[in-house]
Protein backbone atom coordinates (compact mmCIF):
# COMPACT_ATOMS: atom_id res chain seq x y z
CA UNK A 1 0.00 0.00 0.00
CA UNK A 2 3.03 2.27 -0.23
CA UNK A 3 2.78 5.05 -2.80
CA UNK A 4 5.85 5.13 -5.02
CA UNK A 5 7.21 8.52 -6.15
CA UNK A 6 10.36 9.42 -8.14
CA UNK A 7 13.52 10.73 -6.52
CA UNK A 8 13.17 14.49 -6.47
CA UNK A 9 15.94 16.96 -7.43
CA UNK A 10 16.53 20.69 -7.37
CA UNK A 11 15.09 22.61 -10.36
CA UNK A 12 17.42 23.04 -13.34
CA UNK A 13 18.62 26.49 -14.28
CA UNK A 14 16.84 27.50 -17.46
CA UNK A 15 14.31 24.71 -16.99
CA UNK A 16 10.58 24.92 -16.36
CA UNK A 17 9.79 27.82 -14.01
CA UNK A 18 7.41 26.83 -11.22
CA UNK A 19 6.34 30.16 -9.73
CA UNK A 20 2.58 30.73 -9.86
CA UNK A 21 2.80 33.92 -11.96
CA UNK A 22 5.32 32.39 -14.38
CA UNK A 23 3.17 29.24 -14.80
CA UNK A 24 0.04 31.33 -15.36
CA UNK A 25 1.79 33.26 -18.12
CA UNK A 26 3.20 30.06 -19.64
CA UNK A 27 -0.29 28.55 -19.79
CA UNK A 28 -1.71 31.68 -21.43
CA UNK A 29 0.88 31.34 -24.22
CA UNK A 30 0.03 27.71 -25.07
CA UNK A 31 -0.90 27.22 -28.76
CA UNK A 32 -4.43 25.99 -28.00
CA UNK A 33 -5.38 25.99 -31.67
CA UNK A 34 -2.89 23.13 -32.09
CA UNK A 35 -4.06 20.49 -29.61
CA UNK A 36 -1.29 17.99 -30.34
CA UNK A 37 1.43 20.61 -29.84
CA UNK A 38 -0.21 21.82 -26.63
CA UNK A 39 -0.40 18.28 -25.25
CA UNK A 40 3.29 17.73 -26.00
CA UNK A 41 4.25 20.95 -24.21
CA UNK A 42 2.10 20.05 -21.20
CA UNK A 43 3.56 16.55 -20.98
CA UNK A 44 7.13 17.85 -21.14
CA UNK A 45 6.41 20.52 -18.53
CA UNK A 46 4.72 18.06 -16.15
CA UNK A 47 7.53 15.50 -16.55
CA UNK A 48 10.08 18.13 -15.58
CA UNK A 49 7.91 19.64 -12.85
CA UNK A 50 7.19 16.25 -11.22
CA UNK A 51 10.93 15.62 -10.84
CA UNK A 52 11.55 18.85 -8.89
CA UNK A 53 12.04 19.15 -5.15
CA UNK A 54 10.15 22.39 -4.47
CA UNK A 55 8.09 23.85 -1.59
CA UNK A 56 4.72 22.13 -1.08
CA UNK A 57 2.67 25.31 -1.51
CA UNK A 58 4.44 26.08 -4.77
CA UNK A 59 3.78 22.54 -6.04
CA UNK A 60 0.13 22.76 -5.05
CA UNK A 61 -0.47 26.16 -6.67
CA UNK A 62 1.23 25.10 -9.90
CA UNK A 63 -0.82 21.88 -10.18
CA UNK A 64 -4.04 23.78 -9.54
CA UNK A 65 -3.16 26.14 -12.40
CA UNK A 66 -2.63 23.16 -14.70
CA UNK A 67 -5.98 21.59 -13.71
CA UNK A 68 -8.27 23.86 -15.73
CA UNK A 69 -6.12 23.66 -18.85
CA UNK A 70 -5.87 19.86 -18.66
CA UNK A 71 -9.67 19.58 -18.37
CA UNK A 72 -10.08 21.71 -21.52
CA UNK A 73 -7.50 19.67 -23.45
CA UNK A 74 -9.04 16.35 -22.39
CA UNK A 75 -12.48 17.51 -23.58
CA UNK A 76 -10.94 18.27 -26.99
CA UNK A 77 -9.12 14.93 -27.12
CA UNK A 78 -12.28 12.94 -26.29
CA UNK A 79 -13.97 14.32 -29.40
CA UNK A 80 -11.15 12.80 -31.43
CA UNK A 81 -11.50 9.22 -30.17
CA UNK A 82 -15.02 8.68 -28.80
CA UNK A 83 -17.40 7.25 -31.37
CA UNK A 84 -14.55 5.90 -33.51
CA UNK A 85 -14.33 2.24 -34.63
CA UNK A 86 -13.07 -0.14 -31.94
CA UNK A 87 -10.30 -1.18 -31.48
CA UNK A 88 -8.88 2.29 -31.95
CA UNK A 89 -6.16 2.75 -34.53
CA UNK A 90 -3.98 5.53 -35.93
CA UNK A 91 -4.73 9.05 -34.74
CA UNK A 92 -7.73 7.94 -32.64
CA UNK A 93 -5.51 5.59 -30.65
CA UNK A 94 -2.83 8.28 -30.33
CA UNK A 95 -5.36 10.79 -28.94
CA UNK A 96 -6.72 8.43 -26.29
CA UNK A 97 -3.15 7.60 -25.23
CA UNK A 98 -2.39 11.32 -24.94
CA UNK A 99 -5.48 11.87 -22.76
CA UNK A 100 -4.53 8.98 -20.47
CA UNK A 101 -0.88 10.05 -20.26
CA UNK A 102 -1.87 13.62 -19.41
CA UNK A 103 -4.11 12.44 -16.57
CA UNK A 104 -1.40 10.07 -15.37
CA UNK A 105 1.07 12.96 -15.09
CA UNK A 106 -1.44 15.09 -13.18
CA UNK A 107 -2.24 12.20 -10.82
CA UNK A 108 1.49 11.69 -10.25
CA UNK A 109 1.98 15.36 -9.41
CA UNK A 110 -0.73 15.34 -6.74
CA UNK A 111 0.44 11.94 -5.45
CA UNK A 112 3.96 13.35 -4.95
CA UNK A 113 2.49 16.24 -2.98
CA UNK A 114 0.42 13.90 -0.79
CA UNK A 115 3.41 11.65 -0.06
CA UNK A 116 5.72 14.58 0.79
CA UNK A 117 3.08 16.06 3.12
CA UNK A 118 2.71 12.65 4.77
CA UNK A 119 6.48 12.32 5.23
CA UNK A 120 6.72 15.76 6.84
CA UNK A 121 3.63 15.24 9.03
CA UNK A 122 1.62 18.05 7.43
CA UNK A 123 -1.83 16.49 7.28
CA UNK A 124 -4.54 19.01 6.52
CA UNK A 125 -6.62 20.64 3.81
CA UNK A 126 -3.75 20.68 1.32
CA UNK A 127 -3.16 16.94 1.72
CA UNK A 128 -6.90 16.21 1.47
CA UNK A 129 -7.12 18.21 -1.76
CA UNK A 130 -4.03 16.50 -3.20
CA UNK A 131 -5.42 13.02 -2.44
CA UNK A 132 -8.80 13.95 -3.93
CA UNK A 133 -7.24 15.31 -7.14
CA UNK A 134 -5.06 12.20 -7.58
CA UNK A 135 -8.10 9.93 -7.17
CA UNK A 136 -10.03 12.02 -9.70
CA UNK A 137 -7.29 11.79 -12.32
CA UNK A 138 -6.90 8.05 -11.80
CA UNK A 139 -10.69 7.79 -12.17
CA UNK A 140 -10.51 9.68 -15.48
CA UNK A 141 -7.88 7.20 -16.70
CA UNK A 142 -10.18 4.27 -15.88
CA UNK A 143 -13.14 5.99 -17.55
CA UNK A 144 -11.07 6.51 -20.72
CA UNK A 145 -10.12 2.82 -20.70
CA UNK A 146 -13.72 1.76 -20.13
CA UNK A 147 -14.96 4.03 -22.92
CA UNK A 148 -12.42 2.59 -25.37
CA UNK A 149 -12.97 -0.96 -24.04
CA UNK A 150 -9.27 -1.39 -23.24
CA UNK A 151 -7.34 -2.72 -20.25
CA UNK A 152 -6.28 -0.07 -17.76
CA UNK A 153 -2.56 0.47 -17.01
CA UNK A 154 -0.96 -1.58 -14.24
CA UNK A 155 -0.73 0.15 -10.87
CA UNK A 156 -3.87 2.30 -11.16
CA UNK A 157 -5.92 0.35 -8.61
CA UNK A 158 -2.91 -0.08 -6.32
CA UNK A 159 -2.48 3.71 -6.12
CA UNK A 160 -6.22 4.31 -5.74
CA UNK A 161 -6.39 1.99 -2.73
CA UNK A 162 -3.20 3.45 -1.23
CA UNK A 163 -4.49 7.02 -1.58
CA UNK A 164 -7.69 6.10 0.26
CA UNK A 165 -5.66 4.37 2.99
CA UNK A 166 -3.49 7.50 3.33
CA UNK A 167 -6.59 9.69 3.72
CA UNK A 168 -8.09 7.28 6.24
CA UNK A 169 -4.81 7.19 8.20
CA UNK A 170 -4.90 10.96 8.72
CA UNK A 171 -8.67 11.16 9.32
CA UNK A 172 -9.24 12.98 6.00
CA UNK A 173 -11.44 10.43 4.20
CA UNK A 174 -14.67 12.20 5.16
CA UNK A 175 -13.32 15.74 4.82
CA UNK A 176 -15.14 17.84 2.21
CA UNK A 177 -13.05 19.08 -0.72
CA UNK A 178 -14.00 21.54 -3.48
CA UNK A 179 -13.76 19.65 -6.79
CA UNK A 180 -12.54 21.93 -9.60
CA UNK A 181 -11.87 19.04 -12.02
CA UNK A 182 -15.52 18.86 -13.12
CA UNK A 183 -17.46 21.23 -15.34
CA UNK A 184 -19.36 22.60 -12.35
CA UNK A 185 -17.51 22.99 -9.08
CA UNK A 186 -18.93 20.73 -6.38
CA UNK A 187 -18.07 19.71 -2.84
CA UNK A 188 -17.24 16.04 -2.29
CA UNK A 189 -15.44 13.88 0.26
CA UNK A 190 -12.44 11.69 -0.58
CA UNK A 191 -14.33 8.59 0.52
CA UNK A 192 -17.34 9.34 -1.71
CA UNK A 193 -15.04 10.04 -4.65
CA UNK A 194 -13.24 6.73 -4.02
CA UNK A 195 -16.56 4.85 -3.73
CA UNK A 196 -17.73 6.50 -6.96
CA UNK A 197 -15.01 4.79 -9.02
CA UNK A 198 -15.37 1.53 -7.05
CA UNK A 199 -19.05 1.39 -7.95
CA UNK A 200 -18.40 2.24 -11.60
CA UNK A 201 -16.00 -0.70 -11.87
CA UNK A 202 -18.71 -2.95 -10.38
CA UNK A 203 -21.26 -1.72 -12.92
CA UNK A 204 -19.68 -3.90 -15.64
CA UNK A 205 -18.60 -0.85 -17.71
CA UNK A 206 -17.56 -3.00 -20.67
CA UNK A 207 -21.27 -3.81 -21.04
CA UNK A 208 -22.19 -0.12 -21.32
CA UNK A 209 -22.19 2.17 -24.33
CA UNK A 210 -19.54 4.89 -24.41
CA UNK A 211 -21.87 7.73 -23.42
CA UNK A 212 -23.54 5.61 -20.72
CA UNK A 213 -20.21 5.07 -18.92
CA UNK A 214 -19.81 8.79 -18.29
CA UNK A 215 -23.52 9.14 -17.44
CA UNK A 216 -23.33 6.36 -14.85
CA UNK A 217 -20.18 7.86 -13.30
CA UNK A 218 -21.90 11.24 -12.99
CA UNK A 219 -24.99 9.64 -11.43
CA UNK A 220 -22.78 7.84 -8.93
CA UNK A 221 -21.78 11.22 -7.52
CA UNK A 222 -25.36 11.29 -6.16
CA UNK A 223 -25.61 7.60 -5.27
CA UNK A 224 -22.15 6.83 -3.85
CA UNK A 225 -22.79 8.54 -0.46
CA UNK A 226 -25.52 5.95 0.19
CA UNK A 227 -22.98 3.10 0.00
CA UNK A 228 -20.73 2.33 2.94
CA UNK A 229 -17.11 1.25 3.41
CA UNK A 230 -16.61 -0.84 6.55
CA UNK A 231 -14.06 -3.13 8.18
CA UNK A 232 -16.21 -6.25 8.24
CA UNK A 233 -19.29 -7.85 6.71
CA UNK A 234 -22.17 -9.58 8.48
CA UNK A 235 -21.71 -12.90 6.68
CA UNK A 236 -24.43 -12.26 4.08
CA UNK A 237 -22.67 -11.60 0.77
CA UNK A 238 -25.68 -9.91 -0.83
CA UNK A 239 -24.80 -6.28 -1.49
CA UNK A 240 -21.25 -6.68 -0.15
CA UNK A 241 -18.03 -6.32 -2.15
CA UNK A 242 -14.43 -6.84 -1.10
CA UNK A 243 -11.77 -4.18 -1.73
CA UNK A 244 -8.34 -5.72 -1.24
CA UNK A 245 -6.31 -2.64 -0.35
CA UNK A 246 -2.89 -4.26 -0.79
CA UNK A 247 -3.62 -5.37 -4.37
CA UNK A 248 -3.76 -3.86 -7.84
CA UNK A 249 -7.30 -5.16 -8.32
CA UNK A 250 -10.74 -3.53 -8.50
CA UNK A 251 -13.40 -4.52 -5.95
CA UNK A 252 -15.05 -7.91 -6.41
CA UNK A 253 -18.11 -9.83 -5.24
CA UNK A 254 -17.63 -11.30 -1.77
CA UNK A 255 -18.18 -14.78 -3.19
CA UNK A 256 -15.07 -14.34 -5.35
CA UNK A 257 -12.85 -13.05 -2.55
CA UNK A 258 -9.74 -15.08 -1.73
CA UNK A 259 -10.28 -16.14 1.89
CA UNK A 260 -6.57 -16.67 2.58
CA UNK A 261 -5.89 -12.92 2.46
CA UNK A 262 -5.67 -10.89 5.65
CA UNK A 263 -8.87 -9.11 6.62
CA UNK A 264 -6.78 -6.21 7.96
CA UNK A 265 -5.97 -5.22 4.36
CA UNK A 266 -9.57 -5.40 3.18
CA UNK A 267 -12.53 -3.05 3.22
CA UNK A 268 -16.07 -4.16 2.55
CA UNK A 269 -18.28 -2.01 0.34
CA UNK A 270 -21.96 -2.28 1.23
CA UNK A 271 -24.51 -1.17 -1.37
CA UNK A 272 -27.62 -2.17 0.59
CA UNK A 273 -28.77 1.42 1.08
CA UNK A 274 -28.43 2.38 -2.58
CA UNK A 275 -31.75 0.92 -3.69
CA UNK A 276 -33.89 3.91 -2.68
CA UNK A 277 -31.84 6.65 -4.43
CA UNK A 278 -31.48 4.55 -7.59
CA UNK A 279 -35.20 3.75 -7.62
CA UNK A 280 -35.96 7.42 -7.05
CA UNK A 281 -33.97 8.23 -10.18
CA UNK A 282 -35.89 5.54 -12.06
CA UNK A 283 -39.21 7.01 -10.88
CA UNK A 284 -38.22 10.44 -12.16
CA UNK A 285 -37.08 8.90 -15.44
CA UNK A 286 -40.17 6.85 -16.31
CA UNK A 287 -42.65 9.67 -17.03
CA UNK A 288 -40.35 11.29 -19.59
CA UNK A 289 -39.92 9.89 -23.08
CA UNK A 290 -36.44 11.34 -23.25
CA UNK A 291 -34.21 12.39 -20.40
CA UNK A 292 -30.90 13.99 -21.27
CA UNK A 293 -28.00 12.77 -19.15
CA UNK A 294 -29.56 9.46 -18.08
CA UNK A 295 -28.91 5.98 -19.46
CA UNK A 296 -31.80 3.90 -20.78
CA UNK A 297 -34.14 2.62 -18.03
CA UNK A 298 -33.21 -1.02 -18.60
CA UNK A 299 -29.56 -0.05 -18.05
CA UNK A 300 -30.37 1.59 -14.71
CA UNK A 301 -32.29 -1.50 -13.61
CA UNK A 302 -29.36 -3.73 -14.57
CA UNK A 303 -27.00 -1.49 -12.60
CA UNK A 304 -29.14 -1.88 -9.51
CA UNK A 305 -28.89 -5.66 -9.86
CA UNK A 306 -25.11 -5.52 -10.44
CA UNK A 307 -24.71 -3.79 -7.05
CA UNK A 308 -26.68 -6.58 -5.37
CA UNK A 309 -26.38 -10.34 -5.72
CA UNK A 310 -23.67 -11.78 -7.96
CA UNK A 311 -25.35 -12.96 -11.20
CA UNK A 312 -25.18 -16.64 -12.06
CA UNK A 313 -24.57 -17.90 -15.58
CA UNK A 314 -27.67 -19.62 -16.91
CA UNK A 315 -25.92 -21.68 -19.57
CA UNK A 316 -22.65 -23.60 -19.57
CA UNK A 317 -19.98 -22.24 -21.91
CA UNK A 318 -18.08 -24.54 -24.26
CA UNK A 319 -14.80 -23.69 -25.95
CA UNK A 320 -14.91 -23.54 -29.74
CA UNK A 321 -12.33 -23.18 -32.50
CA UNK A 322 -14.19 -22.13 -35.60
CA UNK A 323 -15.29 -19.00 -37.44
CA UNK A 324 -18.64 -17.29 -37.90
CA UNK A 325 -19.96 -14.60 -40.22
CA UNK A 326 -21.29 -11.46 -38.54
CA UNK A 327 -23.60 -8.70 -39.76
CA UNK A 328 -23.86 -5.53 -37.67
CA UNK A 329 -26.67 -3.02 -37.51
CA UNK A 330 -30.40 -3.11 -38.11
CA UNK A 331 -30.16 -1.64 -41.62
CA UNK A 332 -27.47 -4.10 -42.76
CA UNK A 333 -29.38 -7.08 -41.37
CA UNK A 334 -32.56 -5.82 -42.98
CA UNK A 335 -30.85 -5.52 -46.37
CA UNK A 336 -29.55 -9.09 -46.21
CA UNK A 337 -32.67 -10.85 -44.96
CA UNK A 338 -35.24 -8.84 -46.95
CA UNK A 339 -36.99 -10.85 -49.62
CA UNK A 340 -37.26 -9.12 -53.03
CA UNK A 341 -40.75 -7.76 -53.42
CA UNK A 342 -42.55 -5.87 -56.15
CA UNK A 343 -42.86 -2.26 -55.15
CA UNK A 344 -46.28 -0.63 -55.29
CA UNK A 345 -44.62 2.74 -55.77
CA UNK A 346 -43.95 4.43 -59.04
CA UNK A 347 -40.62 4.00 -60.77
CA UNK A 348 -39.60 7.43 -59.56
CA UNK A 349 -39.79 6.20 -55.94
CA UNK A 350 -37.52 3.17 -56.46
CA UNK A 351 -34.23 4.81 -55.55
CA UNK A 352 -32.69 4.15 -52.14
CA UNK A 353 -32.95 6.96 -49.64
CA UNK A 354 -30.90 7.55 -46.52
CA UNK A 355 -32.79 9.24 -43.71
CA UNK A 356 -31.20 12.40 -42.36
CA UNK A 357 -31.32 13.08 -38.62
CA UNK A 358 -33.94 15.78 -39.14
CA UNK A 359 -36.30 13.32 -40.86
CA UNK A 360 -36.47 11.12 -37.76
CA UNK A 361 -37.92 14.12 -35.93
CA UNK A 362 -40.27 15.34 -38.67
CA UNK A 363 -43.16 14.73 -36.27
CA UNK A 364 -41.84 16.01 -32.91
CA UNK A 365 -45.05 15.01 -31.11
CA UNK A 366 -44.68 11.35 -32.23
CA UNK A 367 -48.49 11.19 -32.44
CA UNK A 368 -48.83 10.09 -36.07
CA UNK A 369 -49.76 6.47 -36.62
CA UNK A 370 -47.27 4.24 -38.39
CA UNK A 371 -47.46 1.74 -41.25
CA UNK A 372 -45.41 -1.45 -41.23
CA UNK A 373 -44.87 -3.07 -44.64
CA UNK A 374 -44.30 -6.82 -44.22
CA UNK A 375 -42.55 -8.55 -47.11
CA UNK A 376 -43.16 -12.07 -45.75
CA UNK A 377 -46.63 -13.57 -46.44
CA UNK A 378 -46.31 -16.12 -43.59
CA UNK A 379 -46.42 -13.63 -40.74
CA UNK A 380 -50.23 -13.32 -40.45
CA UNK A 381 -52.80 -16.08 -40.00
CA UNK A 382 -54.79 -17.49 -42.89
CA UNK A 383 -57.49 -14.85 -42.58
CA UNK A 384 -54.96 -12.06 -42.92
CA UNK A 385 -55.78 -10.86 -39.42
CA UNK A 386 -54.61 -11.44 -35.90
CA UNK A 387 -51.30 -11.36 -34.20
CA UNK A 388 -48.13 -12.65 -35.80
CA UNK A 389 -47.95 -16.43 -35.30
CA UNK A 390 -45.18 -18.86 -34.51
CA UNK A 391 -42.69 -19.42 -37.32
CA UNK A 392 -40.06 -22.09 -37.78
CA UNK A 393 -36.46 -21.74 -38.70
CA UNK A 394 -37.18 -23.26 -42.09
CA UNK A 395 -39.15 -20.23 -43.28
CA UNK A 396 -37.02 -17.49 -41.69
CA UNK A 397 -34.42 -15.32 -43.37
CA UNK A 398 -35.57 -16.02 -46.94
CA UNK A 399 -33.66 -14.46 -49.78
CA UNK A 400 -30.51 -13.98 -47.78
CA UNK A 401 -28.32 -12.35 -50.42
CA UNK A 402 -29.83 -9.69 -52.63
CA UNK A 403 -27.50 -8.51 -55.34
CA UNK A 404 -27.53 -4.78 -54.80
CA UNK A 405 -24.84 -2.19 -55.46
CA UNK A 406 -24.53 -1.54 -51.70
CA UNK A 407 -24.23 -5.10 -50.40
CA UNK A 408 -23.76 -5.03 -46.59
CA UNK A 409 -20.29 -5.91 -45.35
CA UNK A 410 -20.10 -9.32 -43.65
CA UNK A 411 -17.31 -9.69 -41.09
CA UNK A 412 -15.50 -12.89 -40.10
CA UNK A 413 -14.97 -13.53 -36.38
CA UNK A 414 -13.41 -16.38 -34.41
CA UNK A 415 -15.54 -18.19 -31.83
CA UNK A 416 -13.93 -18.33 -28.37
CA UNK A 417 -16.81 -20.09 -26.64
CA UNK A 418 -20.48 -20.78 -27.12
CA UNK A 419 -23.48 -21.44 -24.90
CA UNK A 420 -27.23 -21.79 -25.32
CA UNK A 421 -27.47 -18.06 -24.65
CA UNK A 422 -24.88 -16.70 -27.05
CA UNK A 423 -21.29 -16.41 -28.22
CA UNK A 424 -17.97 -14.94 -27.21
CA UNK A 425 -16.22 -13.82 -30.40
CA UNK A 426 -12.73 -12.56 -31.24
CA UNK A 427 -11.55 -10.42 -34.13
CA UNK A 428 -7.77 -9.97 -34.48
CA UNK A 429 -7.39 -8.50 -37.95
CA UNK A 430 -5.92 -5.15 -38.98
CA UNK A 431 -9.38 -3.91 -39.98
CA UNK A 432 -11.33 -2.08 -37.27
CA UNK A 433 -14.86 -3.40 -36.78
CA UNK A 434 -16.72 -0.39 -35.42
CA UNK A 435 -18.84 -2.72 -33.26
CA UNK A 436 -20.93 -1.14 -30.50
CA UNK A 437 -22.45 -2.36 -27.25
CA UNK A 438 -26.20 -2.66 -27.73
CA UNK A 439 -25.93 -3.16 -31.49
CA UNK A 440 -28.18 -5.61 -33.32
CA UNK A 441 -26.18 -8.39 -34.99
CA UNK A 442 -26.83 -11.49 -37.09
CA UNK A 443 -24.57 -14.53 -36.68
CA UNK A 444 -24.06 -17.31 -39.24
CA UNK A 445 -22.16 -20.38 -38.14
CA UNK A 446 -22.23 -22.28 -41.44
CA UNK A 447 -19.30 -22.41 -43.84
CA UNK A 448 -21.64 -21.82 -46.77
CA UNK A 449 -24.25 -19.23 -45.94
CA UNK A 450 -27.81 -20.07 -46.95
CA UNK A 451 -31.16 -18.43 -46.43
CA UNK A 452 -31.97 -20.33 -43.22
CA UNK A 453 -28.70 -20.04 -41.33
CA UNK A 454 -28.79 -16.56 -39.74
CA UNK A 455 -29.47 -16.04 -36.03
CA UNK A 456 -30.26 -12.67 -34.47
CA UNK A 457 -28.56 -11.35 -31.34
CA UNK A 458 -27.35 -8.21 -29.60
CA UNK A 459 -23.84 -7.19 -28.52
CA UNK A 460 -23.86 -7.08 -24.71
CA UNK A 461 -20.17 -6.38 -24.00
CA UNK A 462 -16.90 -5.75 -25.77
CA UNK A 463 -13.27 -5.42 -24.80
CA UNK A 464 -10.07 -4.70 -26.71
CA UNK A 465 -7.48 -7.44 -26.24
CA UNK A 466 -4.45 -5.47 -27.41
CA UNK A 467 -3.24 -4.15 -30.76
CA UNK A 468 -5.91 -5.01 -33.32
CA UNK A 469 -7.81 -7.44 -31.07
CA UNK A 470 -11.45 -7.14 -30.01
CA UNK A 471 -13.74 -9.52 -28.10
CA UNK A 472 -17.54 -9.40 -28.28
CA UNK A 473 -20.16 -10.99 -26.07
CA UNK A 474 -23.32 -11.77 -28.08
CA UNK A 475 -26.68 -12.62 -26.50
CA UNK A 476 -28.95 -14.44 -28.93
CA UNK A 477 -32.50 -13.14 -29.43
CA UNK A 478 -34.10 -15.49 -31.95
CA UNK A 479 -33.14 -18.20 -34.47
CA UNK A 480 -34.72 -16.27 -37.33
CA UNK A 481 -36.60 -13.13 -38.32
CA UNK A 482 -38.34 -11.26 -41.12
CA UNK A 483 -37.56 -7.90 -42.65
CA UNK A 484 -40.22 -5.18 -42.39
CA UNK A 485 -40.53 -1.52 -43.32
CA UNK A 486 -42.28 1.21 -41.32
CA UNK A 487 -43.91 4.44 -42.53
CA UNK A 488 -45.97 7.13 -40.81
CA UNK A 489 -49.63 6.60 -41.65
CA UNK A 490 -50.25 10.16 -42.83
CA UNK A 491 -47.44 9.92 -45.39
CA UNK A 492 -47.29 8.16 -48.70
CA UNK A 493 -45.79 4.67 -48.33
CA UNK A 494 -42.87 5.40 -50.61
CA UNK A 495 -39.27 4.26 -50.44
CA UNK A 496 -38.21 7.68 -49.24
CA UNK A 497 -40.52 7.51 -46.20
CA UNK A 498 -39.87 3.93 -45.07
CA UNK A 499 -37.82 2.94 -42.05
CA UNK A 500 -36.32 -0.52 -41.71
CA UNK A 501 -37.29 -2.94 -38.97
CA UNK A 502 -37.24 -6.62 -38.02
CA UNK A 503 -40.07 -8.91 -36.91
CA UNK A 504 -39.00 -11.64 -34.47
CA UNK A 505 -41.26 -14.70 -34.55
CA UNK A 506 -43.41 -16.00 -31.73
CA UNK A 507 -41.97 -19.13 -30.11
CA UNK A 508 -44.74 -20.89 -28.22
CA UNK A 509 -42.47 -23.52 -26.71
CA UNK A 510 -40.58 -20.78 -24.86
CA UNK A 511 -43.69 -18.67 -24.20
CA UNK A 512 -42.00 -15.93 -26.22
CA UNK A 513 -44.37 -13.59 -28.08
CA UNK A 514 -43.62 -11.98 -31.41
CA UNK A 515 -41.79 -8.66 -31.13
CA UNK A 516 -40.75 -5.81 -33.41
CA UNK A 517 -37.24 -4.40 -33.62
CA UNK A 518 -37.40 -0.80 -34.82
CA UNK A 519 -35.13 2.27 -34.89
CA UNK A 520 -34.86 3.98 -31.50
CA UNK A 521 -36.73 6.99 -32.93
CA UNK A 522 -39.51 7.89 -33.58
CA UNK A 523 -41.41 4.80 -32.32
CA UNK A 524 -42.76 4.60 -28.76
CA UNK A 525 -45.34 2.76 -26.69
CA UNK A 526 -48.85 3.68 -27.85
CA UNK A 527 -48.00 4.01 -31.55
CA UNK A 528 -50.74 2.63 -33.79
CA UNK A 529 -49.21 0.64 -36.66
CA UNK A 530 -50.63 -0.90 -39.81
CA UNK A 531 -49.21 -4.26 -40.93
CA UNK A 532 -49.30 -4.66 -44.69
CA UNK A 533 -49.37 -8.10 -46.36
CA UNK A 534 -49.71 -7.64 -50.08
CA UNK A 535 -52.90 -5.53 -50.15
CA UNK A 536 -54.27 -6.76 -46.81
CA UNK A 537 -53.83 -4.57 -43.78
CA UNK A 538 -53.98 -5.15 -40.06
CA UNK A 539 -53.73 -2.45 -37.42
CA UNK A 540 -51.65 -3.09 -34.31
CA UNK A 541 -50.52 -1.06 -31.33
CA UNK A 542 -47.11 -1.01 -29.65
CA UNK A 543 -47.91 -1.94 -26.03
CA UNK A 544 -44.58 -2.31 -24.24
CA UNK A 545 -40.96 -1.38 -24.89
CA UNK A 546 -38.76 -4.27 -23.82
CA UNK A 547 -35.49 -2.53 -24.58
CA UNK A 548 -33.92 0.53 -26.16
CA UNK A 549 -30.17 0.16 -26.59
CA UNK A 550 -29.69 3.38 -28.54
CA UNK A 551 -29.14 1.29 -31.69
CA UNK A 552 -32.65 -0.21 -31.80
CA UNK A 553 -35.81 -0.59 -29.73
CA UNK A 554 -37.78 -3.79 -29.12
CA UNK A 555 -41.57 -3.70 -28.72
CA UNK A 556 -44.46 -5.98 -27.86
CA UNK A 557 -47.68 -5.34 -29.82
CA UNK A 558 -51.35 -6.35 -29.98
CA UNK A 559 -54.05 -6.06 -32.66
CA UNK A 560 -55.68 -2.63 -32.71
CA UNK A 561 -59.13 -4.03 -31.94
CA UNK A 562 -57.74 -5.59 -28.74
CA UNK A 563 -56.04 -2.34 -27.75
Amino acid sequence: MKLQIPELRKPDKGGFTTGAEAVRQWIENLPLINIDKTVTLLEEALDEFNSYDIPNTERFETLELFTGQVAHINDSLRKKYLGRPIPLKGSSLAHTEKAIDLCLRMASGYKILAVVLDQTGQAGTQMATAIHRAIRYYSEILISNYQTYTQHPAGIWSDLHALYVLADKHGLAKQAVIDITTQNETTVTIEDNYKQILLLSLACPYRLRQNEIRQVYNLLAQWAPYSKLQDSSDGDTSGFFACQLDSDEPPAYMALRQTDRAYSHCRFLSTRNMGDPVNATLSEYRPARQHIGLPEERTLQRLLMSWGVMPKRRFTRHRQDNEVSLLRGLDNIHAVIAEPAESSDSAGDSEDHTLADSEYLSDPTFENRTVININQPSRLNSSGKGRATETTRANTFPGAFIKTPDKPHIETWKVLDISAGGYSLLRDTDEASGAQVGELVAVNTKAEIDENSWQLGVTRWMKSTGPGGLELGIEMLAPGASAIEATNCNEKSSVGNRMNGILLPEIKALNQPATLLLPSLPFHVGCMITLLQNKNEERIKLTQQLENTGCFAQFLFVPAEVA
